[in-house]
């Protein structure tokens, strides 16, 4: 049987990193941390989450509700964004060349489908929705029980060291993709299997496998 192509959802078929740091500012703003200035924005996606919050002056420990607060704000704005460039392309080529596709996403099961429709990928043979966006190993290994799916069917495709770290910890093959969240001397450090710097690389890595 062919392989899961899994996503993550936020950050790697639909760049809403940019979206994040405005809602993130107007968070700031409210509760006395550091706004994210453009010139910030390469040197704070090197860096881990915690110390992303020093950098930002948020308490560590603020980070989870900062982090839900940021997931309510994007829920108006994901069904008008575009995917990422050259992202539909490779789902259909996937899709075509028979691979499953699935994806992990906190945002609702509204919002996602809308977006999915907009951008006309709406092609997906497994969803995993939940609540909390720091959940991804808990996450992971719900799909794959709620899919009856063993590790080793499952491609894992992430833009965040967090997600190369879920990934591993649950025994999934992983890419790393270079548009997301985090940079890619970051997503090594996870030692992600392959890191595509762009979405047509992604295609080419599966296709090695």
């Amino acid at each position: 049987m062919s392989k899961v192509i899994l996503f993550n959802f936020n950050g790697t078929l639909v760049n809403t990193k940019s979206l994040a740091i405005d809602i993130f500012n107007e968070i700031a703003e409210r509760h006395g941390y550091k706004k994210i200035n453009t010139e910030d924005i390469r040197y704070l996606s090197a860096l881990s989450i915690r110390n992303r919050c020093k950098k930002l002056n948020v308490p560590f420990f603020h980070m989870p509700i900062v982090g839900i607060l940021i997931k309510q704000g994007y829920q108006k704005y994901i069904p008008n964004l575009n995917s990422v460039d050259g992202i539909n392309e490779v789902i259909y080529e996937l899709k075509q060349r028979g691979f499953r596709l699935g994806f992990l996403t906190t945002n609702s099961r509204e919002v996602t489908n809308q977006f999915l429709i907009n951008n006309s990928i709406n092609m997906f043979d497994y969803t995993h929705y939940s609540f909390n966006p720091f959940s991804k190993v808990k996450d992971i290994s719900s799909f794959l029980k709620n899919n009856k799916l063993n590790h080793n069917e499952v491609i894992y495709i992430g833009d965040e060291l967090r997600d190369i770290k879920a990934a591993k910890k649950m025994r999934l093959s992983c890419i790393g993709v270079s548009w997301g969240y985090d940079s890619m001397d970051l997503l090594t450090t996870g030692h992600a299997d392959y890191i595509a710097q762009q979405p047509k690389d992604i295609l080419d890595i599966v296709l090695r496998l």
